[in-house]
């Protein structure tokens, strides 16, 4: 199975960027379009799902640029695009888990454009990445609530000590505990739940 990448635009041969969708051969700069002074895009389509796109560079970028990489799934409007994280000189390769930003609407695309937007260190250091969807945000914060709610049934009548076999929650746990799993969405997206017995 091949990627085929679209090659109508050659505007992107002075810079060193590449990506590819593993298993297939790299997609270098070349292929790409540029669609504005800073930024580049390339459509690439498969077989199977695109659930991950390495991107790379090959020539050190300067100290102070980055290069931030965003993906989308058709109709490829604006909305649609994902920042997935940037390319930088202390991080000149990165595997992105594209799989983990798509929502309902995108579903498991088999068609992308993955683009690329040079723009200062600084300015990017302070986007987070896109590591998971909304959608699987508001999943957890639901599947949160009726835990929360499942275990609150069990609460001892009347307060004060409770019997054997019941616990004590803190009123704000359920808001506590989302607070936490939204977190370690942000920093790692769903990959925390692999490495958590």
């Amino acid at each position: 199975v091949s990627v085929r990448v679209s090659t109508n635009h050659r505007d992107a041969t002075a810079m060193s960027f590449h990506c590819i969708v593993p298993g297939h051969p790299p997609v270098s700069a070349n292929a790409f379009k540029q669609v504005a002074s800073n930024r580049w895009i390339v459509t690439l389509e498969c077989q199977e799902a695109i659930n991950e796109v390495v991107a790379f560079v090959t020539e050190p970028l300067e100290p102070s640029t980055a290069l931030g990489c965003h993906i989308a799934s058709p109709p490829f409007e604006e909305s649609s695009w994902h920042y997935l994280g940037a390319i930088t000189a202390q991080a000149p390769s990165v595997v992105f888990k594209t799989r983990l930003v798509w929502t309902a609407r995108d579903a498991l695309p088999t068609c992308v454009q993955f683009g690329i937007e040079l723009q200062p260190t600084a300015q990017l250091a302070a986007r987070p990445a896109e590591m998971v969807s909304v959608e699987v945000l508001e999943a957890g914060r639901r599947i949160g609530k009726d835990l929360y709610e499942y275990v609150a049934s069990f609460a001892a009548p009347g307060g004060g000590v409770p019997p054997p076999g019941y616990i004590v929650l803190r009123g704000d746990v359920f808001e506590r505990w989302l607070a936490r799993f939204n977190d370690k969405c942000a920093r790692s997206g769903l990959d925390w739940l692999y490495n958590s017995g």
